[in-house]
């Protein structure tokens, strides 16, 4: 981990394969700008106003976070909340373009470490919520999406620290990932 604002949440974190922020996130959609909309979908300027203790308030901080203006890029996003399911004002964007096709389980574990040392650091007892997101308008999961969020479910119940349902979103908006979905056809 790097430094650290005034909040304890890292400025920057090193996950190999991915680029990450936590400041400031990138707009969600790069053409925004060039379109004439202006937006950028990760900055939170105030949390969700309500804790993460219900799927709907869930869904309501990814749509939040997803801001109704698409994906340019497969990524995706985690938010961290305390032991009170109160979301930190910060959002950590990730951009997996590299590994659109399928996540890598050495990355993945990774990720799941550093998101220990933050909630060690910035919210001991508290918990994740992560978005998977890509580009396009079906919110059908591709062999690709299911992949992803078959492996990232994997690695959360293994993980340390406890986690909300996971997330799937398009250019048409969020929404949570089925059960069934998560389970490997054999």
């Amino acid at each position: 981990m790097s430094e650290t604002t005034g909040s304890k949440v890292p400025k920057t974190t090193a996950i190999p394969g991915f680029f990450v922020s936590t400041r400031s996130p990138r707009p969600v959609d790069h053409d925004l700008a060039r379109r004439g909309i202006a937006h950028d979908a990760g900055a939170m300027t105030t949390p969700p106003d309500r804790p993460l203790t219900s799927p709907s308030a869930l869904l309501d901080a990814w749509r939040f976070v997803d801001g109704g203006h698409g994906y340019s890029a497969p990524q995706l996003f985690v938010l961290v909340a305390d032991r009170h399911d109160r979301v930190l004002p910060h959002v950590i964007q990730m951009y997996d373009e590299d590994m659109a096709d399928a996540p890598d389980d050495t990355t993945l574990g990774h990720l799941m470490d550093r998101l220990a040392e933050t909630l060690a650091q910035s919210a001991p007892g508290g918990s994740v919520a992560i978005m998977k997101a890509r580009p396009g308008r079906s919110p059908a999961m591709t062999p690709a999406d299911l992949r992803w969020c078959r492996a990232l479910h994997r690695h959360l119940q293994r993980a340390p620290f406890s986690s909300k349902p996971l997330h799937f979103a398009t250019d048409d908006g969020p929404r949570a990932v089925a059960p069934d979905e998560l389970i490997d056809a054999a």
